[in-house]
């Protein structure tokens, strides 16, 4: 046995004593305070209660015995509610397999720690316990008998400080009568019988009482706890056959037996069977292990060499690339500057034609701006021609009667002919035409 389970056994009996001492010693302290402060402050609450210390231990047992016989009633009640609580997976049509005892005892494991200490808790896991260890459900009943045994002897034990208190009461009692008929007579003084009688009977009494209230109220303690611990022993008795009915219920059949008491040897082939299968499983688990971390390998060795070989294919297109990008660029570059020397010889050539042309538009603008001057002095010539013309009509009309016109007419002839031959332009102006016109006496 370790330590650690040391430990818990140690801390086991600590809770069974150390509570129901602890919780009897505050109820006897509650009532000795009603007692001397409260509602039961009565002489004859005083009488058999306060008047004497082994009345008070007497009353300190029986609180300490009540407590332990109410944490008792608390138990009982949690054995009957784990009755309800505490379920595995049924079994199915064929039965559960050996190997679904470890299943069944992790689901007794996740339900609560009131249901696992139970009776019916700790019974199914113990059997499931048995059966995981054995590797057969053979003697199942055997096991679950047993196991019911032991939870008889530890309920049995668990009244063990009830049972203390309950013979140590009465014991308590006698001692009391005994110190109170000791007292009694020792305080009784022959000389005071002999003298005054009344007196010494009234000492001889008072040490009777004593006497025979302790042996009473240890008697009337005694077995009030006497009868509530065979009421609630009852009931736990009860409560143990329903759990006997209800594991047997639920382990007994439950799983697959391969065979039997006539033939011991089939269980036996029957686990080595189990055991070779196993064995063969745990062989397939290991190649199928093997296969995984050598495709794992492979993989990553696959893997490598595809990262290998891209960046090599990586590196051979980058040099492609900049080899082909490099000669592009050249011949860019070449395209480029025989464009510009094209684009230079073609600027030249039509600057030369633009300055041709301007040179041109200068000579024609020359020409027009002469034209312009001699078309200027056209009109001018012009204009002192017309006014030459009306001026010369008026003449004439003026001149239409004298006698002398034809000569006058003719001399202005040569005039406007010797003007046009200055004006360097064709005689195309207006003409002037005499007519001869019948008068008396003067030219028309």
């Amino acid at each position: 046995m370790s330590k650690h389970q040391n430990r818990n056994a140690f801390l086991a009996i600590l809770a069974h004593l150390g509570w129901p001492l602890l919780l009897g010693a505050a109820s006897c302290s509650v009532f000795y305070v009603l007692v001397h402060r409260g509602p039961l402050n009565l002489p004859t609450v005083h009488r058999y209660f306060a008047a004497h210390p082994v009345l008070i231990i007497e009353t300190g047992l029986f609180f300490v015995g009540l407590a332990a016989l109410g944490l008792k009633a608390w138990e009982v009640v949690l054995q009957y509610w784990a009755l309800n609580v505490v379920q595995i997976t049924p079994a199915p049509a064929a039965g559960h397999k050996i190997e679904d005892a470890g299943s069944l005892i992790q689901q007794l494991d996740q339900q609560s720690s009131p249901a696992r200490q139970s009776y019916l808790g700790r019974r199914v896991r113990d059997a499931l316990q048995a059966v995981q260890r054995k590797g057969s459900a053979d003697g199942l009943d055997e096991d679950l008998k047993y196991l019911a045994d032991l939870d008889a002897a530890r309920q049995q034990d668990s009244y063990g400080l009830v049972r203390i208190v309950i013979w140590a009461t009465p014991m308590l009692g006698f001692l009391g009568t005994v110190v109170g008929i000791t007292r009694a007579l020792g305080d009784l003084d022959p000389q005071q019988l002999a003298t005054n009688i009344q007196q010494a009977m009234e000492g001889l009494l008072a040490g009777l009482y004593v006497a025979f209230d302790t042996t009473a109220l240890a008697l009337s303690l005694s077995m009030v706890l006497m009868f509530l611990q065979f009421l609630l022993d009852r009931v736990e008795t009860q409560a143990l056959s329903l759990v006997d009915t209800q594991a047997n219920a639920m382990l007994v059949g439950c799983f697959q037996q391969v065979g039997s008491g006539r033939d011991p040897y089939l269980t036996t082939v029957e686990r080595m069977s189990g055991r070779v299968l196993q064995a063969s499983q745990d062989l397939v688990r290991r190649q199928a292990e093997l296969w995984e971390r050598t495709i794992q390998a492979a993989d990553e060795r696959w893997g490598q060499l595809v990262v290998s070989s891209g960046s090599q294919v990586q590196a051979a297109l980058q040099g492609a690339l900049e080899h082909s990008l490099q000669h592009h660029a050249d011949e860019l570059a070449k395209v480029e500057r025989e464009a510009g020397e094209r684009a230079a010889r073609r600027w030249e050539q039509l600057q030369t034609a633009l300055s041709e042309n301007a040179r041109v538009m200068r000579g024609q603008q020359e020409e027009m701006v002469r034209q312009g001057e001699m078309m200027a002095q056209v009109v001018k010539a012009t204009g002192e021609v017309m006014g030459l013309e009306k001026a010369l009509n008026e003449n004439l009309r003026a001149l239409s009667g004298a006698k002398n016109f034809e000569d006058t007419v003719m001399s202005l002839s040569a005039a406007i002919h010797l003007l046009n031959a200055r004006l360097g332009k064709p005689d195309d102006g207006p003409h002037i035409e005499l007519k001869k016109t019948a008068s008396k006496g003067r030219a028309a």
